[in-house]
């Protein structure tokens, strides 16, 4: 048999996705939902979030965080507020209703997280994560790379 990273890959996020999402549904939420009021949670209360952050660290397009915020906001999960030094970007916060239910989200988490990582030796463990970094730097850089192509190849 063939490794077919890609499949198993696929399927793993898979998983990972339903029992996120499983787990969300108990709050009425996504599990993407749940992992930005998260990420929200763990910042420097001094630290400005903007979408563009959210896009980055979960790697989704603009048009997914702007209607999974829009749909946070209606829940009155965050708050979105115009920058002071930019009236064209809004700054994100957590609402303490998703400031409420951050311990579960946490407790979540760090069960999964340890659940995962105990099904795997030592050993592999190490080398599991170094080489998820590496196949995930090499795929940002190709994105990169195609991004820039692109520019170029139609410019305004």
């Amino acid at each position: 048999m063939t490794e077919n990273i890609i499949h198993l890959v696929k399927i793993v996020s898979n998983q990972l996705s339903r029992k996120m999402n499983k787990f969300a549904k108990q709050f009425g939420l996504t599990g993407v939902q749940i992992q930005i009021i998260d990420y929200l949670n763990h910042l420097p209360q001094n630290q400005f979030v903007y979408q563009k952050d959210i896009e980055r660290e979960f790697n989704i397009r603009r048009s997914t965080a702007t209607s999974v915020l829009q749909k946070m906001e209606e829940n009155q999960l965050i708050m979105r507020n115009v920058s002071p030094s930019d009236s064209r970007i809004k700054i994100i916060s957590a609402l303490p209703k998703a400031e409420e239910i951050q311990p579960q989200i946490s407790e979540f988490l760090a069960a999964t997280n340890t659940e995962l990582l105990n099904s795997i030796s030592t050993f592999q463990r190490r080398g599991f994560l170094k080489a998820l970094d590496k196949i995930s730097t090499e795929l940002a850089a190709e994105e990169k790379k195609e991004h820039n192509n692109n520019d170029t190849e139609h410019p305004l």
